[in-house]
């Protein structure tokens, strides 16, 4: 039931063009790197009895998908911190090859087609609201995890929205022992997001460990 309602959204997910300024994977000239799974994050891990799911601001965007082929470039420094962190909240698992199997993790996005201008090109806010509906929740419903964990402001708040909730301060849901009770029971955990600028400006490294720590924590009750 679990894998028929996935593909029930990832079929809806390759037919959606709601959003202006964004292309499907599925489109023609993309469709040759597409999958199976809701999201090009989800192809590293997509583990629909996951724990853990992990939902980020955005993938990247069209010239990365077509020069990667639909995969990661996995030499990024920010997916090698990202896993450190999440062998810290007790999550033993690789992002450094793609693997067979399931891991305990879902990786996915609040943003799941395409922008264009490059990783760090601007993102309208309207697509966070409309993948929100259409599909964030709808894939962590279908999931269940214990804990959802979003990856910087823009995802925390995607994903509070998308369950009718206030996002409130943002450092202060980071700060939170307890995180934020989902009406899907899942809880959510918000942390800044692993890339250098944000841990050279915003939260330093041994301030994210103990972030994870307290996701950890959780996890271990």
């Amino acid at each position: 039931m679990k894998s028929e309602k996935y593909s029930g959204l990832v079929s809806l997910r390759k037919q959606c063009s709601k959003c202006i300024g964004l292309r499907n994977p599925a489109e023609p000239g993309l469709s040759q790197f597409d999958s199976e799974e809701i999201g090009p994050w989800s192809r590293l891990h997509g583990d629909q009895n996951a724990r853990v799911m992990v939902v980020g601001q955005d993938w990247g965007d069209v010239r990365y998908f077509q020069a990667n082929k639909g995969l990661d470039n996995l030499r990024n420094p920010t997916m090698l911190t990202l896993e450190k962190l999440l062998q810290v909240a007790g999550q033993n698992v690789s992002l450094q090859k793609y693997t067979a199997g399931n891991h305990g993790l879902f990786l996915t996005n609040a943003i799941l087609c395409l922008k264009s201008g490059g990783l760090q090109a601007q993102v309208d806010r309207s697509w966070f609201g409309n993948c929100g509906t259409m599909f964030l929740r709808p894939q962590i419903e279908i999931v269940a995890p214990q804990v959802v964990v979003t990856l910087g402001q823009q995802a925390y708040e995607a994903t509070t929205k998308a369950f009718g909730l206030h996002p409130g301060p943002f450092r202060q849901a980071v700060e939170s022992e307890k995180g934020v009770s989902l009406d899907c029971g899942s809880q959510l955990f918000a942390v800044y997001h692993c890339g250098n600028r944000i841990l050279n400006t915003h939260r330093k490294y041994e301030e994210q460990v103990r972030d994870w720590q307290r996701i950890g924590a959780y996890l271990a009750k």
